[in-house]
């Protein structure tokens, strides 16, 4: 199997792993929505098991696509891999503004790609603040006590109706915006290449932009595992064990 074959293939998979997560993820919201119409201790086990028995098709699907993902990452030549290994167009764009000298462009397409750029940073900033109004619109409905009466499952109902759209727009928008930021630098990079080039162009600013990237990943990496280790030793996972065991049997009421 060419490396060609196996890059399609895999595209193919990931396209299709992609669309079981989101159909396994309605199916669970779904269900959660009709346990609660069932009105007072909605959370039995009688309940709970004939609602998800009719989703478990979609749900085993997407686990089971999950653990094919995990193994076809030892099938896979380690050749293919880094053949396949894509780089990302932020890298090149950045690499053709230190070789290509832009001063000396033609002004009309000097002006394209101003356009594009101003572009990508419109998108991002409304992108920015659509996540910003629909986290605060959830906020003030959730933290607001008059939003919930003694109807248990309407309030939740209710609430939900408000936390989809809070989510499902944001979430749309985003990925609206990735899609049309990767094209937009796809533009800048071909226009980018008609430039002249520079007489001494060095890439060592990209190199350290990735050396820093780096080493602030390894560095979050590390806080973190040192903030679950010290919760781990003080007995903080205990305490969260036993929060949300009183959530689950006292609030939700699930067991």
């Amino acid at each position: 199997m060419t490396n060609k074959n196996i890059l399609l293939a895999r595209r193919i998979y990931n396209i299709l792993h992609c669309i079981s997560i989101i159909v396994a993820g309605i199916c669970l919201m779904a269900g959660c929505l009709s346990i609660y119409s069932f009105g007072d201790g909605a959370y039995s086990r009688q309940v709970v098991t004939e609602t998800f028995s009719k989703i478990a098709v979609p749900v085993y699907l997407c686990l089971a696509l999950t653990i094919i993902s995990f193994i076809w990452d030892f099938i896979v030549p380690s050749k293919a891999k880094k053949e396949n290994k894509n780089i990302p167009y932020e890298h090149i764009l950045n690499r053709l503004n230190l070789k290509k000298d832009l001063n000396t462009c033609d002004e009309t397409i000097l002006n394209t790609i101003y356009k594009e750029r101003k572009s990508r940073k419109i998108h991002s900033v409304i992108r920015t603040i659509i996540i910003c109004i629909s986290g605060i619109i959830f906020l003030c409905y959730a933290l607001n006590d008059k939003n919930y009466g003694t109807d248990i499952n309407a309030s939740v109902i209710k609430a939900m109706w408000i936390l989809i759209p809070c989510l499902i727009i944001p979430f749309a928008y985003s990925v609206f915006t990735a899609f049309h930021n990767e094209n937009s630098i796809k533009k800048e990079i071909e226009l980018i290449k008609k430039a002249p080039a520079k007489e001494d162009a060095e890439e060592i600013e990209v190199k350290n932009n990735d050396k820093a990237v780096t080493i602030i990943r390894f560095s979050l990496l590390f806080v973190g595992v040192g903030i679950l280790l010290y919760g781990y030793f003080t007995g903080g996972t205990a305490d969260v064990l036993t929060k949300a065991i009183n959530i689950c049997t006292e609030c939700i009421g699930l067991g």
